[in-house]
């Protein structure tokens, strides 16, 4: 006999987005947010493209082009499957849209946590700074134009949201501005103003 437990999970797609250098990971693994007592697969782009460019000895840019598909591969099968998965991305395309399309209506609920600095200037400050520890550079004007996509793409993934954290990281220490619950986005009156600008931009669609 097979016994049911008395109530089921429901999975949860969780999105860790925001602009180039803005400290996504580093802000998830300090922000306490372990999917209440759950641990969730994290599939970072720019770990796999290095880890398969070091073993496969393929270049950096074939092997970003491979990780990209191997990640959608993994996320479409951990969705098709209920499973609770999370994926960090720069979100400055809306290719994720699908996907959260497609987990919302297989019952996942959608967690989103958004990192953001300033400015494209404070992000190329950051990324040079993670250069010199041995980090991955990016052309200064591909950080400039991620950074307004990326923005461009956080009203709609927010607004799909059940669940949201919004962060500014622009100072030394990374701070909340911004939560979503219950359909209620809260906002602090100190937010950036990229911030509350794509917020506003919600309540007036």
């Amino acid at each position: 006999m097979i016994v049911l437990p008395s109530k089921i999970e429901q999975p949860v797609f969780l999105i860790i987005a925001g602009p180039n250098g803005s400290g996504k990971s580093s802000v998830y693994a300090d922000a306490d947010l372990e999917m209440e007592g759950r641990s969730v697969w994290i599939v970072n782009p720019d770990l796999l493209a290095a880890r398969i460019s070091k073993v496969e000895a393929k270049p950096l840019l074939e092997a970003n082009l491979t990780a990209v598909q191997r990640i959608e591969l993994w996320l479409e099968a951990s969705i098709n499957v209920h499973k609770t998965i999370g994926v960090e991305t720069v979100l400055s395309t809306g290719k994720y849209r699908r996907l959260v399309e497609t987990a919302k209506s297989l019952g996942f609920a959608l967690w989103f946590l958004y990192v953001v600095l300033d400015s494209p200037e404070r992000s190329i400050e950051r990324i040079k700074l993670r250069v010199a520890k041995g980090g991955h550079p990016v052309p200064d004007e591909k950080v400039r134009q991620r950074y307004q996509r990326s923005l461009e793409q956080f009203p709609w993934f927010l607004e799909q949201a059940d669940k949201a954290w919004i962060w500014d990281n622009s100072g030394a220490t990374p701070k909340t501005i911004g939560e979503k619950a219950d359909g209620i986005i809260e906002l602090d009156v100190d937010a950036l103003d990229v911030v509350a600008e794509a917020v506003r931009s919600i309540a007036t669609e």
